[in-house]
């Protein structure tokens, strides 16, 4: 089994990658790594992720993201940027090779907040739609 994060759309939209070089703390020990918001095209998982069955927008792009104010600002950024107003977009964690029962939110751009990143990475077969 592998996780997966997605970005889905009703559109094509441009691929950003806003990572840069940072230090984490990982079980008490710090490791450098490229981290924070990026997305491009949804390749290596795109098969398994189609046999789970879900209902997704047709664009899928792989998302990563951290849980930080750096990481949710760009995203926002991005979205505000690139979707109008009643737009709607799909943020996806799934875990390919396991179908799990899925777990729906829905909010607005302006309630996306950090807390809400971090449930959005911690919970698994989960979509979170996001009205702009």
């Amino acid at each position: 089994m592998s996780c997966v994060y997605l970005l889905a759309a009703d559109k094509e939209l441009p691929f950003v990658n806003c990572q840069e070089f940072r230090t984490k703390t990982v079980h008490k020990v710090d490791v450098g790594m490229e981290a924070g918001f990026k997305l491009e095209p949804h390749r290596y998982y795109r098969q398994a992720v189609d046999e789970l069955g879900y209902p997704m927008k047709h664009y899928q792009y792989e998302l990563s993201l951290e849980a930080d104010e750096q990481d949710l600002d760009s995203l926002k950024k991005y979205l505000a940027q690139h979707f109008s107003a009643g737009e709607a977009v799909e943020l996806w964690h799934l875990w390919v090779g396991e179908h799990r029962r899925l777990t729906r939110y829905h909010g607005s751009l302006a309630d996306f907040d950090l807390d809400t990143v971090k449930q959005f990475l911690e919970t698994q077969q989960v979509c979170f739609t996001i009205t702009i």
